[in-house]
């Protein structure tokens, strides 16, 4: 792993910057206003307006430690993110897994974050807490403090490997990877869902049709989102054009609503064999138990090759005596249920496909 590196901008916010982080109520607390005027021997009354105090520290000098401490009150919230699996299939011994774990953990460290490895017999879990700064916002806005789990499950067939679908973790994943299929006595299989070899866009949609119908234990109810893609002419492509009525180009087309499946525009623009589907969300129902409906997310990262697929379980609809009146976030079995069910069924409708 490559060693974290800082731009200035985190240094050098100017005193317009702290005013208007500090006169934020809603993220700077009372707490946090009284600990930076603590640390210059300074007490403060609770009367005294919060515009006050904002544009008298905001003259003071300030140094890393105070934009460091309110950054951290400023600084964007995650989200919880989508998550994508890795099956290893082959010979894997549990001790190479384990020591590619511990590798890269002590690498994270030295890196500047933190991490640490828990152990349920032959399954493992990497923890890991990580910072960005996202030099696109304000600048104390820029910090964002993560926490991802990356899980490796023992399998009949080797280790399936579930991660959080972003850069950050993608190279953690793929480092584990490399290491353990180095180690291993014979080779192992690497697979995962994609649609990178079939450029069929018919194909391409086929794969979620396929993908939403094919969840064992539940039903679908209804599709609610679409994004519809249509890759760039390439260059020898922007060579046959010949009027500037050819340029236009509409790249992405997001359908939202109820039925979007069975709408005529959807089919108008996959009937057309240059549009594809590359993002879905539905609703789908349990069919034994409790009856809850959930709505799900499937979709690719890299929308032209069809690569790094995702999924992400949004929201529970619990059933209240066969009526849905509110919706709640989903619980972590809940989240490992549904997303090993779209898993199965992405890996069952991308086989397939001839």
């Amino acid at each position: 792993m490559k060693k974290r590196k800082f731009g200035p901008a985190l240094y050098f916010a100017s005193d317009k910057n702290v005013f208007d982080a500090l006169v934020q109520k809603h993220k700077v607390d009372a707490q946090t206003l009284t600990t930076l005027f603590r640390n210059r021997n300074t007490i403060v009354s609770k009367a005294t307006d919060r515009e006050v105090l904002a544009d008298y520290f905001s003259r003071l000098t300030h140094d890393y430690y105070d934009h460091k401490l309110i950054s951290e009150k400023i600084g964007i919230a995650p989200r919880r993110e989508r998550s994508t699996t890795v099956e290893l299939v082959g010979e894997l011994d549990v001790n190479d897994v384990r020591s590619a774990i511990e590798e890269l953990k002590r690498e994270i460290i030295e890196s500047g974050d933190n991490a640490y490895i828990s152990r349920d017999g032959d399954n493992f879990s990497l923890t890991i807490q990580y910072s960005r700064f996202d030099y696109k916002k304000s600048e104390f806005a820029q910090l964002v403090v993560k926490d991802a789990v990356i899980e490796f499950t023992k399998t009949e067939n080797g280790y399936s490997i579930v991660s959080p679908q972003n850069d950050f973790t993608n190279e953690i994943r793929d480092e584990i990877v490399s290491s353990i299929t180095t180690q291993a006595p014979t080779q192992i299989e690497k697979f995962i869902v994609t649609l990178f070899d079939k450029p069929s866009p018919q194909v391409r949609t086929e794969f979620f049709i396929d993908l939403i119908d094919g969840l064992d234990g539940f039903s679908k109810r209804d599709v609610t989102d679409v994004y519809v893609y249509k890759p760039k002419p390439s260059d020898e492509d922007r060579d046959d054009l010949t009027s500037d009525e050819d340029e236009t180009h509409i790249e992405k087309v997001l359908l939202r609503g109820n039925g979007v499946n069975r709408s005529g525009i959807l089919n108008d623009l996959v009937s057309s064999d240059t549009y594809f589907i590359v993002k879905i969300c539905w609703l789908t129902k349990r069919v034994l138990g409790n009856g809850d409906i959930y709505k799900l997310e499937a979709s690719f990262a890299d929308p032209k090759d069809c690569h790094k697929f995702s999924v992400l379980l949004k929201s529970v609809h619990p059933n209240i005596d066969g009526k849905f009146p509110r919706t709640r976030t989903p619980l972590k079995p809940e989240i490992d249920e549904l997303s090993k069910a779209i898993e199965t069924s992405a890996k069952k409708a991308m086989l397939a496909i001839k």
